[in-house]
């Protein structure tokens, strides 16, 4: 890959007028593809919590899921969420749903079905008619004993910290919020640890996921501007993106010469294009006003106008695309892992700026996409992604 930014970078999508507000960049998958506002019932959701006993420390379960629920409504304040403990039979008549939002240990959900791979369980049900759909159920189950697909079992729940990021975990699916790649999500793919490191904290990926796809765009602390088309038409696109140096945890526009970092970016893809072909385009500016464009391998290429590479691999437009613009599996550097737990290849090597040159360099990312439904079409974010590399 060639990214010698020092020299020279890329010319972003001028020709479609690319300016506008100010916003900040998201990176989730929608547990329901097909809707894009889904907010809670009256905007409220309480769970009654039935977790009784302790860990092998003594931390008692229930306050801990009261906890988990009340940090989440710290973070999402249009939400009403509460919890109370209360011994509520959790299934009735063999029925998956009863009305009442339950957080409880079971060895299987309430449809029968087996959770013994996996740690936590979340079960979301929709209400409404028609187009006016809203979550009206939310059930959550703790499961002490994950076993493997390919054989073995441990205690996955054991403690406090388990316990506590399994319960931010599964109150996301309750909200609405599918898996994500984001590491440091607390909505990234299971199990919900990595190299033993829980998640405890909200990424702003998670926070902008429950936002935008409850229909309250304006909370997302990483949103890329307003989507805006080249044609002026009006579109429900999103953007996002966001540079991190704690794998996703934090956004930051000012990172160290010497710090991993990673640049990430998704596209919620308006409805008229989804499910079709198309593609992701990103382009990088100097402060000099060079632009650059990256290809589907990573690689970076000056950039003066026409026709832009794609920087996603032929196929679909799916309801939300993610991509590492830069960072692991941003890049080709080496040889990379095929990950079985994201599904897609890594490149284990650490990025940083110093291996790129480019201490003391700002630059802006600008991301967009087509659709083959209208060719000539560009849909993009009127705000980029800054990103400086330095010393002060």
């Amino acid at each position: 890959m060639e990214l010698d930014i020092d020299r020279k970078i890329f010319k972003v999508i001028a020709a479609a007028a690319l300016a506008g507000a100010s916003l900040p960049a998201f990176s989730y998958k929608p547990l329901y593809e097909n809707i894009d506002n889904l907010p809670l019932e009256d905007n409220r959701l309480a769970w009654h919590v039935w977790v009784p006993g302790e860990s092998d420390d003594g931390d008692a379960w229930d306050p801990l899921f009261h906890d988990s629920v009340r940090y989440w409504n710290a973070e999402i304040p249009w939400f009403d969420l509460s919890a109370t403990t209360r011994n509520n039979e959790d299934c009735t008549n063999g029925s998956s749903r009863n009305q009442v939002n339950t957080a409880t240990w079971r060895e299987t959900n309430c449809g029968g079905g087996s959770m013994l791979h996996a740690a936590g369980w979340a079960q979301t049900f929709l209400g409404g008619f028609g187009d006016a759909r809203v979550i009206d159920e939310g059930d959550v189950y703790f499961n002490e004993t994950f076993e493997h697909a390919e054989g073995g079992a441990e205690q996955m729940v054991f403690d406090e910290t388990s316990f506590y990021s399994v319960a931010l975990h599964e109150i996301g699916h309750n909200l609405g919020l599918g898996h994500g790649y984001i590491d440091a999500a607390v909505m990234s793919y299971g199990p919900t640890h990595s190299s033993g490191r829980w998640r405890m904290r909200l990424s702003p990926d998670d926070i902008c996921g429950v936002a935008v796809i409850s229909g309250n765009r304006e909370y997302c602390p990483v949103a890329l501007g307003e989507a805006v088309t080249s044609n002026g038409a009006a579109t429900r696109a999103h953007f996002s993106g966001y540079s991190s140096a704690d794998a996703g945890a934090t956004a930051r526009e000012m990172l160290r010469p010497w710090q991993e970092f990673n640049i990430y970016t998704t596209v919620l893809i308006d409805p008229a294009h989804r499910y079709r072909p198309g593609k992701l385009h990103v382009i990088a500016e100097t402060e000099s006003g060079e632009y650059f464009a990256r290809n589907a391998d990573g690689e970076w290429h000056p950039w003066t106008g026409g026709e832009l590479p794609a920087a996603t691999p032929p196929g679909n437009l799916e309801h939300a695309m993610e991509l590492v613009i830069l960072g692991r599996n941003g890049i080709s550097r080496g040889q990379p892992t095929f990950d079985t737990r994201h599904g897609y290849s890594l490149y284990r090597e650490a990025l940083t700026g110093i291996r790129l040159g480019l201490e003391g360099v700002r630059l802006k990312f600008w991301v967009a996409y087509s659709s083959e439904v209208e060719p000539d079409l560009l849909i993009y974010g009127s705000e980029p992604i800054r990103v400086a590399w330095t010393f002060e």
